[in-house]
């Protein structure tokens, strides 16, 4: 089953339209009405936690600036050399392992295991 994202404004658009085809629901900031490009992360943060959707983001203030409890969880790019088809197969690897509810914070990276 698919995760219900929030990406971040740093994520690549590839990135959003490949997990969408992998069977994700993936919303971008940006096309978010209450937050837009720029949005506060604690706004960001708390949106996801509204929504139930889980925050993909190369950002680090959403565990290292709040508590991460604030989240419905956080996918976190490590790597942001990572391609947007490598993005999107960790995320759904993960979500064959780890269900949506369980996610706290995920390391999005080559050796997420």
């Amino acid at each position: 089953m698919g995760y219900r994202i929030l990406a971040d404004e740093n994520v690549e658009q590839a990135t959003i339209n490949y997990l969408r085809k992998l069977g994700h629901d993936v919303e971008w900031v940006g096309d978010v009405e209450e937050l837009d490009l720029g949005a506060d992360d604690r706004a960001i943060a708390t949106y996801g936690r509204e929504t139930n959707r889980l925050v993909l983001t190369q950002d680090d203030d959403f565990f290292t600036q709040f508590d991460i409890e604030d989240t419905a969880g956080i996918l976190f790019q490590k790597d942001q050399t990572l391609s947007a088809r490598e993005v999107g197969d960790v995320v759904h690897e993960l979500s064959e392992h780890i269900d949506q509810s369980d996610v706290t914070l995920e390391y999005v990276s080559r050796n997420w295991l």
